[in-house]
Formats: structure tokens, sequence, C-alpha cells
């Protein structure tokens, strides 16, 4: 049996006047993909901040491997991909991840990065003349720069078509099974959702544990 990697007992969000999260519990093996899915207004970004310790929870606990992210997020070995991605005009891909090694403690190789993504073939490609797909593999590249073996990723195929989707689904099956990555990721796509090993649906800031009437199992 797989030891948990992320462990979410009872948290609580407060955003104004109102909860964006009301006491969400979940759990998420090593080397598992687990997506979080709803729609607008869900509740599931402020839900992944707050596990990468992006945000304090008003209660709760959150532990990723163990350490609360907030607290000591040096620890975790944990990278991120939020939905707009990152823009690197002017360099290339290979330019792109030296840029980032340089900037990060004891870093994979560049040659390392492209390969677990991809990207190898690539490295010489400028950035402006990558596909949506190809973006979206250099952004885990570089998540994956600082050895991270967690993952959280915001809606990593919104607005990408079927084949860079596909792509992207690839990487993160690969990493996963070879390598022990776990990842916990968001998306509002219901086909998206259930590629994932485990769905977690979200409605109005809670996360029920139950058969859902998608036909995916919550939680």
């Amino acid at each position: 049996m797989r030891a948990n990697v992320i462990e979410v007992r009872e948290l609580r969000v407060r955003l104004g006047d109102g909860e964006a999260l009301r006491g969400v519990s979940f759990t998420v093996a090593q080397g598992e993909i687990y997506a979080l899915l709803g729609g607008h207004g869900a509740g599931k970004t402020t839900l992944l901040e707050t596990v990468a310790g992006d945000r304090r929870p008003t209660s709760g606990t959150v532990r990723v491997r163990g350490a609360d992210p907030y607290a000591g997020r040096d620890a975790m070995r944990a990278g991120a991909v939020w939905r707009d991605g990152g823009l690197f005009p002017g360099l290339t891909v290979a330019e792109v991840v030296d840029t980032w090694r340089r900037w990060t403690l004891d870093p994979l190789t560049r040659d390392e990065a492209l390969r677990l993504t991809g990207l190898g073939a690539v490295a010489d490609v400028p950035f402006e003349k990558l596909g949506g797909g190809q973006r979206r593999q250099l952004d885990l590249a570089l998540a994956l720069v600082g050895r991270s073996d967690v993952l959280f990723l915001d809606e990593p195929t919104a607005g990408l078509g079927g084949d860079d989707a596909r792509r992207v689904w690839s990487v993160l099956r690969s990493l996963a099974a070879a390598n022990g990555v776990t990842v916990l990721l968001t998306t509002r796509d219901v086909d998206e959702a259930c590629r994932a090993d485990r769905v977690g649906v979200m409605a109005e800031g809670r996360l029920p544990v139950g058969r859902h009437p998608f036909g995916v199992r919550a939680a």
C-alpha cells in the first residue's frame, strides 16, 4: 500500500464574509494523480493554493510529506503550475530551463528536466514558436527543476486542443508511474477528470464523499 503524500483534514478558508472552503478532507498517495473537479467558484483553486502553501487556512490541517506547507515549504520538494503559465519571450527552451536552474538550490540538470517532460527535441526552439502543449510541458519542466516529487497544477490543459492535452497527460502519467511523482490538479472538464486515478467533486467549497452523478468517485 502506498503511503499518503498529501493529507488534508477539516480544512476551512474564509474569504471576506464567506467561506471558500468548508471542512474539506482528503488524501493523495505517492504516485497518484488526484483531480479536483468543479465549476467556477467551487473552491478548487483556493484549495490548491492552500495545499501548496500559498494561502493560509482559517482552520484545519494540511500536510505534504508530513510538513505544514505554509510553515515549511522548503521541505516539501513541490512544484506548482498555475493556469496562466509563464511567458519567456526571446529565450529558447534550454535557456529558459537554464535561467530557472540558476535560481534553484540543487537543481536537476537541464537535460534531465527536458527528458522528464519530453522536450529534449525542442531544446533549441524559441519560446514563441512552441505550441500550447509544449508551453505547458515547459511549465512542468520548470516545476520539476527543484527535484519536485509533488506537483500542484491549476487547470493544466485549459485552452489546449486535443493533441496538446494528450501530450500533457502523457507526461503526467509518465512522471507518476516511472518517478513516483504525486499530482494534485484542478479541472472543470469531466472527461479530463476521469483520466486521473481519483476524482474529488467540489461544490460550494465542499468535497463530499460518495458516488457523484457523473459516475466518478469523490474523495
